[in-house]
Parts: C-alpha cells; structure tokens; sequence
C-alpha cells in the first residue's frame, strides 16, 4: 500500500509540472493530458474557483453594507 501511495504522489507532482510547463508552452494536447490524468489538478481550480466568488461575494456584501 505505502508503495502505491508514494508512486501515485510521484505520478502527481509529474503531472502537476507538466501541467504548468504545458501551459507555459501553449501546448494544448500536453495540458489536456495532463488535466485528465491527474487527481489533484481539479481540486486545485475547484479551490481556486471557489476562492475568487467568496471573494467577490465580500466585496459585494461589503459595498452593500457600507463600512461599519
């Protein structure tokens, strides 16, 4: 089981520098691959994702509320 872990965390951080060296390069085919192949690369812009509209969402709720 440890084995597989540690391969599969290796397989990740391959994939997860692909990804952005693909992206660098505007190389479409690469980051496709390496996006459908990788684990932690949506959780990643799921994260982000979320982050930018709660972020959005204080603005809003601070522009409505004025400084209190």
């Amino acid at each position: 089981m440890w084995d597989y872990l540690v391969r599969r965390w290796r397989v990740e951080a391959a994939l997860w520098i692909c990804y952005w060296n693909a992206l660098e390069r505007d190389d479409r085919p690469s980051i496709r691959y390496c996006a459908d192949h990788s684990l932690l690369l949506p959780v990643f812009w799921l994260v982000v994702l979320v982050s930018g509209l709660m972020a959005i969402g204080m603005v809003v709720q601070f522009l409505q509320g004025g400084c209190r």
